[in-house]
């Protein structure tokens, strides 16, 4: 009789030694996938700011000619009386510049983002462009005939951000800012631990 007991107190003692290394182990928890809640999410996403999904980079040749100052003064007169021509001052500047375009993510709302376990739904606001640089060092002048003032070259600096702008959305810029940038969001949300995630644009 004492020996039984004796039996069946080491056997508790093993299931229950057994048990607590299971415990600790993990073996007994649960394993599915825990995401924080959607606000938190929203938050972290929101975090991220401008997400760029795609550049536009081109060299422009800006061109300017306007009458000279030396039609005014003798010789010119003198010359323009012979040749029945004005002369002109030309500048030509050359300037590298890209454009930036992608979702701005600040714009999200919590209602945009829903999230059940792992499954993620995102409505993401329509891409724009963001900014367009031409640095200082992004231009330089290649012909300068005559007098230019800094205005002049500025306003000419100026003119080839419009041309560049003008160009990238030619080109679709946001078009393909939207394509690359969901599959990049995609690749993004995946990490996070998502393993179904719908994307759609809020064209409204």
């Amino acid at each position: 009789m004492i020996k039984n007991i004796i039996r069946l107190i080491t056997v508790l003692i093993i299931v229950g030694a057994g048990a607590f290394v299971a415990y600790k182990m993990g073996w007994f928890k649960d394993n599915e996938l825990k995401i924080d809640k959607t606000a938190n999410v929203v938050e972290k996403i929101k975090k991220i700011g401008e997400f760029t999904s795609a550049c536009y980079y081109e060299e422009l040749v800006v061109k300017q000619s306007k009458k000279s100052d030396f039609n005014e003064s003798g010789f010119g007169k003198l010359a323009k009386a012979i040749t029945d021509e004005d002369v002109m001052d030309e500048i030509v500047i050359i300037a590298n510049g890209k454009v930036r375009a992608g979702f701005d993510l600040t714009k999200l709302k919590d209602g945009d983002i829903q999230v059940q376990g792992d499954t993620l739904s995102l409505t993401l606001p329509e891409t724009e462009i963001f900014d367009v640089i031409i640095n200082p060092s992004g231009y330089e002048i290649y012909v300068e005939d005559g007098k230019w003032s800094h205005e002049e070259v500025t306003t000419l600096v100026s003119n080839a951000r419009k041309e560049l702008e003008q160009n990238a959305v030619a080109y679709q810029l946001e078009k393909k800012a939207e394509e690359i940038g969901i599959t990049k969001l995609k690749t993004l949300f995946s990490t996070f631990g998502f393993n179904t995630i719908f994307i759609n644009i809020n064209k409204g």
